[in-house]
């Protein structure tokens, strides 16, 4: 049996796989992680299992899907949700391993019961000292007052989620020093999530004037709905792949002081980000399954597996993954992805209790309840999803339905197998 190494596991906010270098993105925004994709394994056309992070990561610590809405901000449904099934952490845990997460995203907080399995669970890492007093009893209450968002005193202060990962870096090297081996380590990352706001020595594409007028102009078009403008903003992409820049330094800087700690270094991204490619910024409304949205990068990196993987894989199977990598048994209902990808893989939420499902292969994407009417795409032809070619390719629209048909048909399984187990759970309480 290999011997059970330490495990990093660092999740970029909102990272899309197509502004990173070795994804095929001209600009060079991840020198760090192109290096480790290309001395460890990647993934070409690694898919998200829902958006936004919520629904993400439950896919992610548990290995099935999110049934709850993504628009969901109550955090009893994910409590319940996360409660009735195994978590990685959990399984890790209970396995021998000290585990530990640092972060500053809530709707991933302990709150919402993101913390189960974990020994030492920080979601609020920036939330001490005199910075945080002046942000929480001062200017929130003040911008308040004047109507104005509370995340600007965020920006301001950088505080909270703008805090930049230097701001509690010391506190996870921290951890790693006290923590019992073997470790597993989870970071995510909000540098690349909005607003973006790169340091002055990250700043190749942006600079500080674009930072702020621009985040402040695409949030006005997200909070407002605006779309007769909304074009115009796109140079938000500047500062986005500044983000990215200062991200990906993160993941270099960590890794030259815990090498020594030999651990498995997975990262990814919970999911993308739109650039008003289908008329929408950011990932805050209920803007479906476009690939800006769920094409995600994956890399795993100082383990034995390396080389590529171009068929489709989902991000349900990375637990399991982690589990293969360390040489135990698979805890979870989906199948780790080490072995090569599928033909194809799906992604899905629940809006409303209506379902919007894509099915994701290398050269085509299938979207069913997103609009009026199916949606096929030939992504490598039409990698941005501007053409629906769906009455073109009717036999293969008609394969795609009947993989959704299925689908539809196994989830009601598992959902049922779900419910009776959270009974069983809730009787023992």
């Amino acid at each position: 049996m290999p011997e059970k190494r330490n495990i990093v596991l660092i999740t970029f906010d909102s990272l899309r796989a197509d502004h990173c270098g070795f994804m095929g993105y001209t600009r060079k925004t991840t020198p760090t992680l192109d290096k480790m994709a290309k001395d460890g394994l990647y993934f070409e056309n690694a898919i998200a299992s829902g958006v936004p992070t919520p629904v993400s990561m439950v896919g992610v610590f548990t290995g099935d899907y999110s049934y709850n809405d993504p628009a969901c901000v109550k955090p009893e449904p994910w409590r319940k949700e996360l409660a009735s099934r195994k978590t990685l952490a959990q399984v890790l845990t209970n396995k021998g391993y000290f585990t530990g997460a640092f972060h500053e995203n809530v709707r991933v907080s302990s709150h919402f019961g993101f913390n189960k399995g974990f020994k030492y669970y920080n979601d609020s890492p920036t939330s001490i000292g005199v910075k945080a007093k002046i942000h929480d009893k001062l200017l929130v209450p003040l911008f308040e007052k004047m109507g104005f968002s509370t995340e600007i005193p965020d920006m301001l202060m950088r505080v909270g989620t703008c805090a930049p990962w230097e701001a509690f870096y010391e506190h996870i090297i921290n951890w790693i020093k006290k923590a019992k081996e073997p470790f597993f380590l989870w970071v995510l990352l909000l540098d690349t999530h909005t607003p973006y706001i790169p340091p002055r020595r990250f700043r190749k594409y942006s600079n500080l004037c674009q930072v702020y007028y621009y985040s402040w102009k695409v949030g006005k078009i997200c909070r407002t709905k605006r779309t007769d403008e909304g074009e115009k903003y796109r140079k938000i992409i500047n500062v986005y792949d500044d983000a990215i820049r200062y991200a990906d330094h993160f993941v270099g800087k960590l890794w030259g002081d815990i090498k020594d700690y030999d651990p498995i270094v997975i990262i990814h991204s919970d999911h993308g980000d739109g650039f008003y490619e289908h008329g929408f910024y950011q990932h805050s409304g209920i803007n479906g399954l476009y690939e800006e949205l769920i094409h995600v990068p994956l890399i795993i990196y100082n383990a034995d597996v390396k080389g590529k993987i171009e068929k489709p894989i989902s991000l349900l199977g990375l637990s399991p993954a982690i589990l293969e990598l360390i040489g135990e048994e698979n805890k979870f209902p989906s199948k780790s992805f080490l072995n090569g990808g599928t033909d194809w893989c799906i992604s899905k939420i629940f809006v409303r209790g209506k379902r919007i499902i894509a099915v994701r292969m290398k050269d085509w994407k299938f979207i069913t309840g997103q609009k009026e009417e199916d949606e096929l795409y030939n992504l490598k032809e039409d990698p941005y999803e501007r053409k629906n070619v769906i009455t073109e390719h009717p036999k293969l629209a008609d394969e795609m339905r009947k993989i959704v048909k299925s689908h539809i048909r196994q989830e009601k399984e598992r959902r049922r197998i779900g419910e009776i187990t959270s009974k069983l759970l809730e009787m023992r309480i």
